[in-house]
């Protein structure tokens, strides 16, 4: 019990400090208004977000089929921490040394340190759903979900007014600057709590799969395990409202411009919805399980493109609802989607699956990249609705035994 207790606590002391790095490097907020800052548009912005949300995701299979083998996972996901720590330190440098280098040299060069963060939390993101799997309770679970978002939602708030401060009261480059080292620091911080972890052993597969084998046994595994086939359509599908999101802050860009205190505003917005949305994911989470959250999260989405294209002909207070919106869908997806993840799946098979799933999410890495090049060619309208009409589709293929 003490153990169990111990385990806890670490994983609310990462959830905690990561939060408060999430927020200086926000994929949705943060990111792309530093792409548009340094002179990029709709196609830099889908590059930087095929870069945070498809490349880790597509990455997982790679580190999956290897970390599978390791009947231990903790020291794994401390090099992953640590690595992602000092490339925000290195984007941080970049930033300092700006006004020494082009802004097509900075924003490639800031790219290629993102992209070497992203697979870092790859590498980390797949050993920790695999502790977490292993050192916490069945029953604990769901309280976990629910507390963990409670806490971090109060690191984004309180990061969200640090980071505000920064962006309304500093010149570019120097605001962010102070965001990304930050970030650096708070991210070691975080990984102390895994010191603490009580690691049991797993299972390890009988047999030693090479990648190429793994990628034959896909289609078996999906005709055999069908909640997993279900998961995977779902991930797809939703897929195209999370890559959509960061896009919002172009078209702010077009209609408002993009100052630092707006920037700012957008991101405080968005944590309030995270923050305000938290009561309503507990409850339906206690009363539905996580496929309930999973709905309202396929709700918020399908809504959000809509939204952006109606609020956007209006003044700037009503296109901060957009923000709201964005904070209250991230939130349901981040308490629903890895609980899912974790009732589909067992102490053996959680990591390879974790990489099945990155490599069948094919529209998750292709979309934003696909999604820049068409807005810049027919405009938001098409775009959006196309996508909205894609996550609506998600609800059919929700797999209705994980309620139980």
């Amino acid at each position: 019990m003490q153990s169990d207790s111990r385990n806890y606590l670490a994983f609310l002391w990462h959830a905690a400090f990561l939060a408060l790095t999430a927020t200086f490097t926000d994929v949705n907020t943060i990111l792309p208004s530093l792409v548009m800052k340094t002179g990029g548009g709709e196609v830099g912005v889908g590059i930087m977000t095929a870069i945070m949300v498809g490349t880790p995701i597509v990455a997982q299979l790679l580190f999956a089929s290897y970390l599978h083998l390791k009947p231990c996972k903790r020291n794994f996901l401390l090099l992953g921490i640590n690595l992602r720590a000092v490339t925000l330190a290195g984007v941080a440098w970049l930033l300092w040394n700006a006004d020494r280098m082009s802004g097509q040299t900075l924003i490639l060069l800031v790219m290629v340190l993102i992209f070497v963060f992203a697979v870092a939390g790859t590498f980390a993101g797949v050993s920790y759903t695999d502790i977490l799997g292993k050192v916490l309770a069945v029953n604990r679970r769901g309280r976990f979900f629910v507390t963990r978002q409670v806490l971090t939602s109060l690191a984004y708030l309180a990061s969200a007014l640090t980071a505000r401060h920064f962006l309304a009261t500093r010149n570019y480059p120097y605001n962010y600057v102070w965001l990304f080292a930050l970030a650096a620091g708070l991210l070691w911080v975080a990984s102390w709590g895994f010191w603490a972890i009580d690691e049991p052993s797993s299972p390890v597969a009988r047999e030693r799969h090479r990648l190429p084998e793994i990628l034959r046994s896909i289609p078996t595994r999906l005709r055999e395990d069908h909640r997993l086939r279900h998961f995977i359509l779902l991930v797809n599908l939703s897929g195209f409202g999370l890559t959509l999101m960061p896009f919002y802050i172009a078209m702010a860009k077009g209609r408002y411009g993009l100052s630092g205190s707006q920037v700012g505003s957008y991101l405080l917005v968005n944590i309030a919805g995270m923050i305000l949305s938290n009561f309503l994911w507990a409850h339906v989470v206690k009363r539905f399980g996580f496929v309930g959250v999973v709905r309202g999260c396929l709700g918020c989405s399908t809504a959000l493109p809509l939204l952006a294209l109606l609020l956007s002909r209006g003044p700037l207070p009503a296109y901060l609802f957009v923000f709201f919106t964005i904070g209250v869908a991230v939130s349901a997806r981040k308490i629903a989607f890895e609980g899912l993840f974790l009732e589909i799946t067992t102490d053996e098979n959680r990591a390879l699956y974790k990489g099945i799933v990155g490599a069948m999410s094919l529209t998750t890495a292709l979309v934003p990249l696909v999604a820049g090049g068409l807005i810049a060619a027919v405009g938001y309208p098409p775009v959006l609705l196309v996508g909205s009409a894609m996550v609506a589709t998600a609800f059919f293929f929700v797999p209705r035994p994980l309620a139980s």
